[in-house]
């Protein structure tokens, strides 16, 4: 990259404003320092200047999901094949769905007395009762709020067709067990087919990195 570009992120081909753009340099993600932190313009566009040589990380995120991440260099002398622009698109690769609606799950390795691969292939999945759920349209900033039952079932009703944010906070579930908070994009469309959604939260094991998974589920025919 040159000391001096731009970053610029799009959604349906229309520039996207608000989108949080920060630029850390290698080792300093343990301080907290960021060499650079911004948000998009109008035009989708966040300019970078006057970075030192280096290297960093990039990171592009409209409410809580990735628009884009990326190491990068900057050279001493710049060279003519360094970029001047990076551009990302953000959430137009989504889930599409009929109803929002589906299943908390946290899974939980069986026991202590296997290996981390045999408590991982006979973990046991418990319901995620009474989370708080927000579902949040990035566009237009409109808000939806529901509640899992005892069994981790919730669903969203009469809202209309849109891409959204779902939200749900970090919580703590019987034994004590916590499991962090998640942000999942999904599109609603009457166009979709129908199904529902399972999120599992699952522990670091055996080289897996853990954390929540989504997975959509046809129904049975």
């Amino acid at each position: 990259m040159r000391r001096d570009f731009v970053v610029k992120v799009t959604h349906g081909d229309k520039p996207l404003a608000g989108v949080t753009v920060v630029i850390t340099a290698f080792g300093a993600e343990k301080t907290g320092h960021e060499s650079f932190s911004g948000i998009t313009a109008s035009d989708g566009t966040a300019r970078i200047t006057g970075l030192a040589a280096g290297e960093y990380w990039l990171d592009a995120e409209f409410f809580g999901i990735a628009a884009g991440v990326q190491c990068f260099h900057i050279a001493d002398r710049t060279s003519r094949k360094a970029k001047r622009k990076v551009e990302y698109e953000w959430g137009d690769l989504v889930p599409a769905t009929r109803q929002i609606a589906g299943t908390l799950i946290d899974s939980v390795p069986a026991g202590q007395g296997g290996t981390p691969t045999w408590n991982l292939l006979h973990s046991v999945n418990v319901p995620i009762g009474e989370a708080k759920l927000k579902l949040q349209d990035p566009l237009t900033s409109a808000v939806y709020s529901t509640v899992s039952d005892a069994d981790g079932h919730f669903s969203f009703d009469r809202i209309p067709d849109a891409l959204y944010v779902l939200h749900v906070p970090a919580g703590t579930i019987s034994g004590g067990r916590q499991y962090e908070s998640t942000d999942v994009l999904i599109r609603l469309s009457g166009r979709a087919r129908s199904g529902t959604f399972l999120l599992v939260w699952r522990q670091p094991e055996n080289g897996s990195c853990g954390g929540a998974s989504l997975e959509f589920q046809s129904p049975p025919t």
